[in-house]
């Protein structure tokens, strides 16, 4: 999935609209039955953006947990946290100054920008499963919202 960011907005609407089409045939629902969140929820899937995000979060999670493969140790750098006790400095990763759009749509600059915006309260999972778990809960959450 690290290759989403990368396609033009044409190919991840097709991509988008395959979703979409295996979620009516798995809900047996019409051709022109509109998908929401609810569908999604249903069937506990995220949509494509979505998936990418949890994908790009896995990734910083197992880098904390020394669970990453070595080139993400070369990627990811926690950021300073001189102020250990402050909440914005709690478990972040640093992301690099980036000024042309194809060095933003790179892993080491993505990544770290949706970990730091994920709350302490799903970075601080004891595990991989149960972080993801609490992940889609919260994309679920943001998709009704």
């Amino acid at each position: 999935m690290i290759w989403y960011p990368n396609l033009s907005m044409k190919l991840k609407k097709k991509i988008q609209t395959s979703q979409n089409k295996c979620i009516r045939f798995c809900l047996q629902l019409d051709n022109r039955t509109s998908v929401n969140s609810g569908h999604f929820k249903s069937i506990n899937w995220l949509n494509t953006f979505d998936r990418f995000r949890q994908t790009l979060n896995s990734s910083a999670f197992k880098f904390f947990h020394n669970n990453c493969p070595t080139f993400m140790k070369e990627i990811y750098h926690i950021a300073n946290q001189s102020n250990i006790n402050t909440r914005q400095s709690y478990l972040k990763l640093k992301q690099p100054l980036r000024k042309t759009n194809s060095g933003q749509k790179a892993l080491s600059y993505m990544g770290p920008g949706e970990w730091n915006l994920l709350p302490n309260s799903i970075k601080e999972a004891k595990d991989i499963n149960s972080f993801k778990h609490k992940l889609k809960e919260y994309y679920f959450y943001q998709m009704q919202n």
